[in-house]
Formats: structure tokens, C-alpha cells, sequence
């Protein structure tokens, strides 16, 4: 007569050959990379998924900066990849004054990485939303009257976000507006940009083939 522990074995070891016998063959599937659309306004096509650059200037609103203009320098390129998700990389030099009229100091450089949460594309319009980190490094804390432009060098890490505004009424040309905020270990910073705006949306139109 079997013992107990002898019948237990036998029971779980024909259970799992029974639950091994009856699992289905898995059968991998290829996932196939989303294929973008086109279309067409006139005479022109237009990629429905397209890349982007920003470049523009803007003031900041925090930090307050006594006897002085804050304001910003942005650079940002906008893409999707392969599995339709949108980032965006850039950088921003906040600054004592405007950069592009000269003699501004900047006091925090910031390198920002975004995936895209929310984005709507009309013919003549545009709105995306940006989330992502950020490494930030700066020379000068403007809430510190105690510390200077020579003050001592730090790095941080921060957490970023904004929105762009975007007119095109020139199909892959137009303007974007950008409030964001960019919440981190060296200076928390809040502002807006005004910024040239350019993509690569538009196709011409293949000319049509004549046949005889």
C-alpha cells in the first residue's frame, strides 16, 4: 500500500504533466511599427505624424530678479518614434537680461528630456503638452543676495513641464507660444517663450505621369 506522502507525489506529478499537456502553443506576433498617414491640403501632402524645432526667447516671471530682466533663451526638436509616441529634447538658458540684444549672464542652463501627454493638429494650428526630467546647472542663484555670479557651481536634477501654442499659416512655418516651469534641486524657474516654429509636415505633390 502506498503511503500518503508516496500517493501526494504521484497526484502532483500527474497534474502537472496533465496541466503541461493541455497549455497551447503560444504563437509570437510581430508587432509591426504604426504606419503614419498622409493627406492633403490642395495641391500639397502632408505627413500626419511630423517632426519639429522651436527656437525662441521669452521672459520668466520666478525667480524676481531686483534691477534686472529675467528672461530665457529655448531651443527644443520634437519627434515620434517608431511606436507613434512623441518626445522632445532641448535646452534652456535662463539668463539676466536678453541674450539676443547681449550682455546677459546666464544663471541656470537647463537640459530637458518630454514625452509628449497630449497633442490636437489642425490645418493652421497646433497644441502639445510636454512632461519629462531635467539636469540643470547654474553659477548664480538669484534668491540669494548672499551669493553672486561667482558663487559656487551646482548641479541638479528637476522634474519639467510646458505647452506649446503653435500658428503655421504657412504650412511648415509659424510661431509658438510656451509657458513652462521647471521645478528642481538648484533654482525652480517659471516663464514663457515666444519662438519661431518650423516641421517637416509637408510633401509636395507628385506630378502626375502621362501616358500615351
Amino acid at each position: 500500500m502506498l503511503k500518503p506522502k508516496s500517493l501526494l507525489f504521484i497526484l502532483l506529478l500527474f497534474f502537472s504533466f496533465f496541466a503541461h499537456a493541455q497549455k497551447p502553443d503560444l504563437v509570437p506576433v510581430e508587432k509591426k511599427p504604426k504606419e503614419f498617414l498622409e493627406y492633403y491640403i490642395g495641391e500639397y501632402k502632408f505627413k500626419e505624424r511630423n517632426n519639429w524645432f522651436t527656437f525662441g526667447f521669452g521672459p520668466n516671471f520666478y525667480p524676481s530678479i531686483n534691477n534686472f530682466v529675467n528672461a530665457n533663451m529655448n531651443v527644443d526638436f520634437h519627434y515620434f518614434d517608431k511606436l507613434d509616441r512623441l518626445w522632445n529634447v532641448g535646452y534652456r538658458a535662463n539668463t539676466q537680461n536678453y541674450l539676443a540684444i547681449g550682455g546677459a549672464s546666464v544663471y541656470l542652463h537647463e537640459f530637458k528630456y518630454g514625452r509628449g501627454v497630449y497633442r490636437v493638429e489642425k490645418q493652421y494650428w497646433k497644441f502639445a503638452a510636454f512632461v519629462g526630467p531635467s539636469v540643470t546647472y547654474t553659477n548664480y542663484y538669484p534668491t540669494d543676495t548672499l551669493k553672486t555670479i561667482a558663487g559656487d557651481k551646482t548641479f541638479g536634477v528637476g522634474i519639467q513641464a510646458q505647452a506649446e501654442i503653435i500658428y503655421k499659416p504657412i504650412y511648415d512655418f509659424g510661431i509658438a507660444l510656451t509657458p513652462f516651469v521647471n521645478i528642481n534641486t538648484t533654482q525652480t524657474v517659471v516663464g514663457i517663450t515666444l519662438s519661431i516654429y518650423g516641421s517637416n509636415a509637408l510633401v509636395r505633390k507628385p506630378k502626375m505621369q502621362v501616358t500615351e
